[in-house]
């Protein structure tokens, strides 16, 4: 597989926490999943090639630059096919600026943004195995998105994150 960079928006503390919760939920039941482990949950922006670290490290400057801490809320889960379960985030303008944002150098910076928050990766009924309870006790998540990263896949490597500024309400 060919290695590739990923800028993900990272969710804050609480939301990691409860989805970390369903995580556990899942593992109870004996599944583990080929999804990455030991990264914080996220929302994938984009994908580049490795000769655009130097441009993206420079874009990811331009975001501290441009975007603050913003909502982001999930009230339903979703699947491709039978073999991803994910939290699927409610769109709002600005997880849509942020990827119109960062898009310009991506592989598919003609693609519309396909948002969501990867739960699982497995076999088909593992899938089905896990959703019954996960779909029972999901609930809504009110969150925040309060850092972008840069990651290199495969293998997992972190490169620099940015966590963004609070929003100023005075």
């Amino acid at each position: 597989m060919d290695k590739k960079l990923f800028l993900l928006a990272e969710l804050d503390d609480n939301s990691q926490s409860l989805l970390r919760n369903i995580e556990k939920s899942i593992l109870q039941k004996g599944i583990i999943g080929t999804q990455t482990k030991n990264i914080p949950y996220h929302i994938t922006l984009s994908e580049y090639s490795m000769e655009k670290e130097g441009a993206i490290l420079e874009l990811l400057k331009k975001v501290k630059d441009e975007f603050k801490v913003f909502d982001i809320s999930y009230s339903s889960l979703g699947l491709f096919g039978l073999r991803v379960l994910f939290a699927n985030p409610d769109m709002n303008v600005e997880l849509i600026r942020l990827y119109d944002f960062v898009k310009g150098n991506s592989l598919h910076k003609d693609d519309p943004l396909s948002a969501h928050t990867t739960l699982l990766i497995d076999e088909p009924e593992n899938i089905i195995k896990v959703l019954p309870d996960v779909a029972k006790s999901f609930t809504k998540i009110s969150g925040k998105i309060t850092a972008i990263s840069l990651y290199e896949f495969f293998p997992e490597r972190f490169i620099k994150r940015i966590d963004l500024e609070s929003q100023n309400y005075d």
